[in-house]
C-alpha cells in the first residue's frame, strides 16, 4: 500500500509558534497559498489516492477535504491521526516554553520522545497510534494508495520509526507545513521512502 502522508498548512498559530496540540486556529492566507501549491505538486507527478484519512481537527480536515476533492475519493475522519496531545502546553508561545523550560523544551522538541507534557502524552504514544493505523489499515487490503493527513510533530515521529526502526533521531525530520512524504507499506513493514518533500513550497510569493 502506498501512503502519502501531508502535513496541514500553516495556521495563525504556526505563524506565532504557538503550541496547537490538540487545540486548532485558522489558516493564514500563506497557508492558502501552500495548499494550492500541494495540489499543483500532486497534479504534476501524477499522484492518486482512492481514499484520504484526515485529523478531523480543523486544520488537517481542511486539508483533508481539498485533498478529496483533487483525488476525487472518499475523506474520513480518523481519531488517531490526531497531533500529539501537549496539554498544559497548549496555547503557549513555544520560545517562551523554551525560555522558562529548557531542559522540558528541548526533551520535547528534539532529545527525549518518552517525555510527557504534563496532561498530555508522550511522542512514541503518538506515534505509535498512528503506525499502528497505519499497518492495520494495510491489512485490510481495501487500497493500493491513500493519502493521511496530520500534523508536524507526530509525523516527525512516525517518519522516524519507519526510516530508522525506532524514535530516537525524531528532530531530524522535519515536516514543514503542506510538505508530504510518500512511502509504501507491505506486509506490515515500510519500504521506498521519501520524507519532508517541500521542493513545491521554494518560490511561493504569497
Amino acid at each position: 500500500m502506498k501512503v502519502i502522508l501531508v502535513r496541514h498548512a500553516e495556521t495563525e498559530w504556526n505563524s506565532r509558534g504557538i503550541i496547537q496540540g490538540r487545540e486548532d486556529s485558522a489558516l493564514t492566507k500563506h497557508g492558502q497559498c501552500q495548499t494550492a501549491a500541494l495540489l499543483q505538486a500532486f497534479a504534476e507527478n501524477g499522484y492518486e489516492a482512492e481514499s484520504v484519512y484526515a485529523s478531523p481537527l480543523g486544520r488537517t480536515w481542511n486539508m483533508g477535504q481539498v485533498l478529496a476533492k483533487h483525488f476525487r475519493c472518499s475523506l474520513v475522519a480518523e481519531a488517531t491521526l490526531k497531533e500529539q496531545a501537549f496539554g498544559q502546553l497548549e496555547g503557549m508561545s513555544a520560545e517562551q516554553f523554551k525560555k522558562n523550560h529548557q531542559d522540558e523544551a528541548n526533551a520535547l522538541f528534539e532529545l527525549d520522545a518518552e517525555y510527557c507534557p504534563p496532561g498530555g502524552e508522550s511522542l512514541t504514544q503518538a506515534s505509535r497510534r498512528i503506525i499502528d493505523f497505519l499497518i492495520n489499515l494495510e491489512k485490510s487490503g481495501h487500497y493500493n494508495a491513500v493519502c493521511i493527513v496530520s500534523h508536524g510533530h507526530v509525523s516527525q515521529g512516525v517518519l522516524a520509526i519507519l526510516c530508522d526502526g525506532n524514535i530516537d533521531q525524531f528532530a531530524r525530520y522535519a515536516h514543514p507545513n503542506a510538505s508530504y512524504s510518500v512511502f509504501d507499506i507491505k506486509n506490515g513493514r515500510c519500504e521506498t521512502i521519501r520524507w519532508g518533500i517541500a521542493t513545491h513550497l521554494r518560490h511561493l510569493k504569497c
